[in-house]
């Protein structure tokens, strides 16, 4: 392997056989920038280590552990990781050709410490649609601006398969994802930003999301996990904006963690079959006086009502 590595690319992977192989041979299939690629077999049982282990590249590690979860698997590759930039891709998506090479030229050309790329996401039947449509494409934002932002156009690209981030800046801050289920990476994006170094964002799509209705998110007996799991997702936010020392930024935090309560809340009422333990969970983790602050229109004054009315 090269002592010099442009870019440490990290998939977790749980039973990810059918799909694992093509990724990583499109990956390895780039000569023209130095990679890495990490992936982490989290616990899979159907063979997905075996698939990994017969792609012989030095520039392919493979760890394999136990199954700890997706967040779990990622730290497991950030502790070991070595290129100058991070990017983050999930097993069962597709990348287009030159994929790693085109984010890296365009992460260096921004000068930025993290790079939002665009991507598409693609249904059962073949359509595409593009992943956001309302950033300031082309601009260099300090953390907090990209915050307000995408807080303004109520539109929160968190997928961490957008993000082209510097290896320095998730050292320099101690960047690490926390444990849970789901949604976790919403917070990872949050600490990214608040930690307000150089955003960038550009409309580049060379990332394929594919909708697999059969993955554990869509599973009835998940939706009271991911419940729970936004409601974690709401406190830490709303730890962060009373941490956070500028006071312009912190509203918007505080917005962040209202729109995200509306998610939780569309679950809760629609989904989440032990609500006792959801809303035992909510009114445990979140005051009602926290999401009061993040108010801002008619609109979140009517939300805030409904979810009083269908929580206490």
């Amino acid at each position: 392997m090269k002592n010099k590595i442009d870019v440490s690319v990290i998939i977790p992977a749980y039973n990810a056989a059918t799909t694992i192989g093509c990724l990583i041979n499109k990956i390895l299939s780039e000569t023209r920038v130095a990679i890495e690629l990490i992936v982490v077999d989290d616990g899979s049982t159907d063979g997905t280590a075996n698939v990994i282990h017969q792609i012989k590249d030095e520039r392919l590690a493979l760890i394999e552990q136990a199954n700890q979860g997706v967040y779990a698997a990622r730290n497991a590759a950030l502790a070991l990781h070595h290129g100058e930039w991070i990017v983050f891709l999930d097993a069962d998506d597709d990348i287009t050709d030159g994929f790693i090479e085109k984010r890296w030229q365009a992460a260096i050309e921004s000068q930025a410490d993290v790079v939002i790329f665009n991507g598409w996401h693609s249904g059962a039947d073949q359509h595409r649609r593009a992943v956001h449509r309302k950033q300031p494409y082309g601009v260099t934002l300090s953390g907090h601006e990209w915050i307000r932002h995408c807080v303004t156009h109520r539109e929160w690209p968190h997928y961490l398969w957008l993000q082209t981030v510097r290896s320095s800046y998730i050292k320099q801050h101690s960047l690490h994802f926390q444990p849970g289920r789901s949604h976790k990476d919403i917070l990872w994006t949050v600490h990214l930003a608040a930690s307000n170094g150089r955003f960038c964002t550009l409309d580049i799509k060379g990332y394929i999301y594919i909708n697999n209705k059969a993955s554990i998110t869509h599973r009835p007996d998940y939706y009271d996990v991911r419940a729970i799991s936004y409601v974690e997702v709401i406190a830490e936010i709303i730890q962060v904006a009373e941490e956070v020392q500028n006071k312009k930024i912190k509203v918007f935090l505080y917005l962040h963690a209202l729109v995200e309560a509306r998610h939780f809340l569309g679950l809760y009422r629609n989904r989440v079959r032990d609500k006792s333990s959801v809303k035992y969970s909510f009114e445990a983790n979140i005051t009602l006086g926290s999401l009061f602050r993040g108010l801002n229109s008619f609109s979140d004054v009517f939300f805030f009502i409904k979810l009083v009315s269908k929580l206490f």
